[in-house]
Order: structure tokens, then C-alpha cells, then sequence
């Protein structure tokens, strides 16, 4: 899925990286920040050095992991 939303990306990066069933990236790589400045979203890619412009994020879930780890704290 692809997205704009600042605080649904937020979330997801959140989810990224402290459960492991989201992977958010961007045409440049993985993205581990983000951040709007005048009108444009700005996202830190991991292992690259500054901020990078793009139009928008792309969010994957990954279902099965998240099945399974429901199905574990049952």
C-alpha cells in the first residue's frame, strides 16, 4: 500500500521495528524516519546519511507473522 499519511507511516516504522510484521521502504530503501517540511515528506533511509524527498512510502504487513504471533500469546 502506498502512502502520505505521516502518522499511519509513523506507525507503521513503529510496528517495523519493535514487532516485525510491517516493512515500510521507499524507491531508495528501507525507511527508518520520517518527517514533513514545508509540504514535502522527508524520510532517513537505513544506512544513508541525511534526509531524502519522495512522493510516497510504501507499506507491506506481513500476515502471517502477525497470525502467528497472536496465535502464540493465546
Amino acid at each position: 500500500m502506498q502512502s502520505t499519511n505521516v502518522r499511519e507511516i509513523r506507525a507503521a516504522i513503529r510496528d517495523q521495528a519493535f514487532i516485525g510484521c510491517t516493512q515500510v521502504s521507499c524507491p531508495i530503501g528501507r525507511v527508518v524516519a520520517i518527517r514533513k517540511r514545508k509540504g514535502r515528506i522527508l524520510v532517513m533511509v537505513l544506512g544513508w546519511p541525511r534526509w531524502y524527498t519522495v512522493e510516497s512510502v510504501s507499506i507491506e504487513w506481513n500476515r502471517v507473522a502477525t497470525w502467528l504471533k497472536l496465535r502464540v500469546e493465546e
